[in-house]
C-alpha cells in the first residue's frame, strides 16, 4: 500500500477492511492512496490532514474505554455474560482509546514498534467533553503504533449515555458516539 507515492505501514487486512498509517511525508490535502495485491490494483484520492480525531468503539455507540481495574466500560451485560462490563462514575478516571490526534513528543515514526508513552505534542489543542461537560484529562498520548489513550476525569453526569466528543485543532471527533455512566 501507499499513500502519497510513499509505503504507509499496515496493521490489518479484512476483505472489506484496511488499518494503516499514512507516512511521515508531511503532505496534506488530496493525496493518492495505491492498493495493490497479486491479482489487481486499485487507486483512489483520499484528503491527508494533520488531525482526524476519532475514537474506537465498542459495537457502533460506545468509546472503546477501560476501568483502571481492566474492566470494559459500557453498560452491564453489553458483551453477554462472558465478558464483564459496568458504567463509569462521576469522578473516576478511565482510560479512552483513539487514533488521529497527531503530534507527540517525542515524535514517534509511522509503524514504528515503541514501549511507553509520548504525550501529545502540544496537550493544550485538546478538548475533550463528556455529556456537554469538560473533561479533566490526565494523560494524552501515543501507546502503541496508531493508538492514542486518553486517561479522562468522568465528569459529574446523570446516569445514562452520554456523548463523548474530542476536538484538537479545532478538528472534532464524530459526535455519534458515548461512555455510559451510573452514579
Amino acid at each position: 500500500m501507499r499513500i502519497d507515492g510513499q509505503p504507509a505501514a499496515v496493521y490489518y487486512i479484512s476483505p472489506t477492511q484496511l488499518n494503516v498509517q499514512s507516512p511521515d511525508d508531511g503532505a496534506t490535502g488530496p493525496v493518492q492512496v495505491q492498493i495493490a495485491n497479486q491479482q489487481s490494483t486499485a487507486t483512489a484520492t483520499a484528503n491527508l490532514q494533520n488531525y482526524a480525531p476519532a475514537f474506537f468503539t465498542f459495537g457502533t455507540k460506545y468509546v472503546a474505554a477501560v476501568h483502571s481495574d481492566g474492566t470494559l466500560v459500557g453498560p452491564a451485560g453489553l458483551f453477554g455474560a462472558s465478558v464483564a462490563s459496568r458504567p463509569a462514575s462521576p469522578g473516576e478516571v478511565v482510560l479512552l482509546f483513539g487514533t488521529g490526534f497527531g503530534p507527540t513528543n517525542p515524535t514517534t515514526g509511522t509503524g514504528v514498534v515503541f514501549s511507553g508513552a509520548a504525550p501529545l505534542a502540544n496537550p493544550t489543542l485538546l478538548q475533550l467533553r463528556i455529556g456537554g461537560q469538560p473533561a479533566s484529562v490526565k494523560f494524552a498520548g501515543l501507546t502503541g503504533a496508531g493508538l492514542y489513550q486518553f486517561n479522562v476525569v468522568i465528569p459529574q453526569l446523570p446516569d445514562g449515555d452520554s456523548a463523548v466528543v474530542a476536538t484538537i485543532s479545532n478538528v472534532a471527533s464524530p459526535s455519534n458516539l458515548f461512555i455510559a455512566t451510573h452514579q
